[in-house]
């Protein structure tokens, strides 16, 4: 089993018991990037709505909405 295929497998079963399932995803996140799992293995969590939240907060995710428009100061 693959790296990314384990990450994406355990958020599965984990996010079945959890009520906040934001702010877990959000330490999830964190706890993945601090462990050092390549950016290109996160960037396959963006399909479930609150780790593609919690990739864009961290930057790993562009937001859609900010991709559209090249924003000027």
């Amino acid at each position: 089993m693959e790296e990314k295929d384990l990450i994406i497998e355990s958020w599965q079963i984990l996010s079945q018991y959890i009520k906040d399932k934001q702010q877990a995803a959000d330490h999830y996140i964190n706890s993945l990037i601090d462990l050092g799992v390549d950016e290109q293995d996160l960037l396959e969590l963006a399909d479930n709505k609150y780790l593609k939240t919690s990739l864009e907060e961290q930057g790993i995710l562009e937001n859609e909405y900010e991709e559209e428009f090249d924003w000027e100061d």
